[in-house]
């Protein structure tokens, strides 16, 4: 089944009711094969109960308090949000126009939606852009993406004369900005498409199947936030935005994307012992925990996309970059251990503001070191065996 199959009842790709579907033997970047047999990650947060003398329960409801302020400073102002919002929203409506007029056949706009922080309400101070996803008809090249730039820019000054706005292509789209305010036009096609592309010639087939699933993120983030309270969103809202900051911070992290990041939470928080919702603190320090533990490595047991079947979360991350992932949450677990200081010094409330992924750190005397790379080029490699080793080389 293609990934672009969307259904309503969640029997496929349901956070509760996953269940993967048969697939064929020819898979492209829009289809996944099923994921190979996988080994259980070490979860504190569940097994603490088992193991006596930890304390870190008391303290993790110290830092919930926290975690909300900082949260709160990271909050864009309601005047940004508002013209980020309100702009994005001119270029949706130069898009629909588009769509009903079809004034480029050879473009053809056939679906527009509004995804990213500004959506899901987890923005912060480094979100200065608003992300809109358009899926088109035509298999979109460069020349396709300027195109469409410049038709948006022109509906946009139809509509109101005042607006001075550019378009810039980029890899995946392009960026309509004016003045201080800018909005990125992510492209996609048909999922079934798909094996027509032509990598010399079309955008990458990588970044538009991202962009077709970010479709599918924003509506699983969407329903699943209305059926929690109020205060709970909140919460979750909260941590997304301290794990952002943490990210932009620290190196090591980097390779995360943003749905990975959000889906991670999502399980730190809600997915508790007994199934019950775990407090702020415990969250924040669970998501390194789990990443350290090896969560996002091969054959790990990882978290299933409830939105893509087949697909695990953060299988877009390289082997190299798996590896990188996971030694920066080594390390930042070790300062974890330090105390209290460690803590606010990994949220951001207070301490150095070296890359403690990347340097050398001293917490009361204690040296912290970044973790050593596990990952090298080959180690994957299938090895030749002995028979085919005495095979002489003509």
């Amino acid at each position: 089944m293609p990934f672009g199959h969307r259904n309503n009842s969640y029997k496929y790709g349901g956070f509760r009711q996953y269940r993967p579907v048969q697939q064929t033997q020819n898979y492209n970047q829009f289809e996944a094969p099923p994921p190979p047999p996988s080994r259980s990650v070490f979860d504190f947060t569940l097994e603490q109960g088992n193991l006596a003398g930890t304390k870190t329960a008391k303290t993790d409801l110290v830092f919930a308090k926290e975690i909300v302020e900082r949260a709160a400073n990271l909050t864009p102002s309601p005047e940004v949000r508002s013209q980020i919002k309100q702009y994005a929203q001119k270029v949706i409506v130069a898009l629909e126009k588009e769509h009903r007029e079809n004034t480029l056949p050879e473009v053809g706009v056939t679906r527009i939606m509004h995804v990213g922080s500004f959506v899901t309400g987890t923005s912060t101070h480094l979100s200065d852009k608003s992300d809109v996803v358009v899926q088109l008809k035509c298999l979109p090249s460069f020349e396709t993406l300027l195109i469409l730039g410049n038709k948006i820019v022109e509906n946009i000054q139809s509509a109101d004369p005042s607006e001075t706005g550019v378009a810039l292509p980029t890899e995946d789209g392009c960026i309509i900005s004016s003045h201080n305010k800018q909005v990125r036009v992510l492209v996609t096609i048909n999922p079934l498409d798909s094996v027509k592309l032509e990598p010399e010639l079309h955008l990458d087939e990588t970044r538009m199947m991202i962009n077709h699933f970010s479709l599918r993120h924003v509506s699983w983030l969407t329903e699943m936030t209305e059926c929690i309270p109020k205060e709970t969103v909140q919460e979750y809202h909260a941590l997304i935005r301290v794990l952002k900051d943490v990210r932009s911070r620290f190196r090591g992290l980097q390779p995360l994307s943003v749905w990975a990041l959000q889906f991670l939470a999502f399980h730190c928080l809600f997915d508790g012992p007994n199934r019950q919702k775990t407090n702020l603190g415990t969250a924040f320090r669970r998501f390194f925990e789990l990443i350290s533990a090896g969560i996002f490595l091969p054959k790990a047991a990882g978290l299933m996309d409830p939105t893509a079947p087949n697909h695990r979360i953060g299988f877009d991350l390289t082997f190299e970059q798996m590896d990188e992932v996971c030694i920066a949450a080594q390390t930042l677990i070790r300062v974890f251990a330090t105390g209290d200081d460690g803590y606010r010094a990994i949220l951001g409330t207070q301490g150095t503001a070296a890359d403690l992924t990347k340097t050398t750190s001293v917490w009361n005397g204690i040296t912290i070191q970044p973790s050593e790379t596990a990952y090298e080029d080959g180690c994957y490699d299938q090895p030749l065996s002995a028979e085919a080793e005495k095979i002489p080389v003509v």
